[in-house]
């Protein structure tokens, strides 16, 4: 097996300066610039290189890796077209995508709202170069196939929704699993800012199209969902009063609930 090698912060940026944008990869970059030549065999014609892939524990991205759905390095592509802006993005190896600024996302609405500045549903914006499909329709087919994977929580959580599914709005109650499960596994207590972000990341399959309405106070519908159901959660003695802002702590009650 050959050793796996790491690209620093400045290594990384003058490949990225060298390559045509969404069609080279780092490797590509490489074998051009010490002059090799012939075909060099991607992902899918490699599978030794499957093993190379982390494992699939914890983002839906990263099993589609896994499962040779995606490829390591693949280029996915948003076309704003009313804009005239096109937006590049690579996948790593444990299903994170690479931008081509070099910052790294946990989702795709993460990457998404990185180079649009506001919320956007990442699943639904980025395409797969190859054949344009949105990673959403992806989803939903490998899903239709082999059943939708199970949740990686250690609480169970509810069943988690086709990405096809598309109108309306999460119901505020399915968020408590969610939260619950988060704050247990970080021992009862958790910055807000930092809850939320591993909220989106769990329940982004989960989220409709409604969900990232942006409501009159400028905050996005699903966060300020989360924090009615919060409110809820305290009223049930499941989750501390405000005792430090912008933290949310678990009550002994919370720390004892099993959804």
């Amino acid at each position: 097996m050959a050793p796996t090698i790491r690209v620093d912060d400045e290594v990384y940026a003058l490949l990225q300066s060298k390559a045509e944008a969404f069609v080279d990869t780092p490797n590509t970059v490489l074998r051009r610039l010490l002059n090799l030549t012939g075909s060099v065999a991607g992902p899918a014609e490699s599978p030794a290189r499957r093993p190379h892939v982390k494992p699939a524990s914890s983002t839906k991205l990263a099993r589609l890796l896994a499962d040779g759905i995606l490829q390591v390095d693949e280029p996915l592509v948003w076309n704003r077209r009313n804009q005239g802006k096109q937006y590049g993005a690579w996948l790593t190896n444990d299903g994170r995508l690479r931008l081509q600024d070099g910052s790294l996302h946990e989702t795709p609405s993460s990457a998404a709202r990185h180079v649009a500045g506001y919320e956007v549903n990442g699943w639904t914006a980025w395409q797969r170069q190859s054949d344009g499909k949105s990673l959403s329709d992806i989803w939903a087919e490998q899903a239709s196939t082999t059943g939708t994977p199970s949740t990686e929580a250690s609480l169970e959580v509810p069943p988690q929704r086709s990405v096809g599914q598309k109108r309306g709005q999460t119901p505020q109650k399915a968020f408590r699993a969610y939260i619950l499960a988060i704050l247990q596994e970080a021992g009862g207590r958790q910055e807000a800012d930092k809850l939320l972000a591993e909220l989106e990341r769990r329940m982004e399959h989960v989220f409709l199209e409604g969900d990232y309405r942006v409501l009159d106070g400028g905050e996005v519908r699903w966060r300020n969902a989360a924090r009615w159901e919060r409110k809820d959660m305290v009223d049930e003695g499941l989750i501390k009063p405000t005792e430090h802002r912008g933290v949310w702590e678990l009550t002994r009650k919370g720390m004892n609930t099993s959804m």
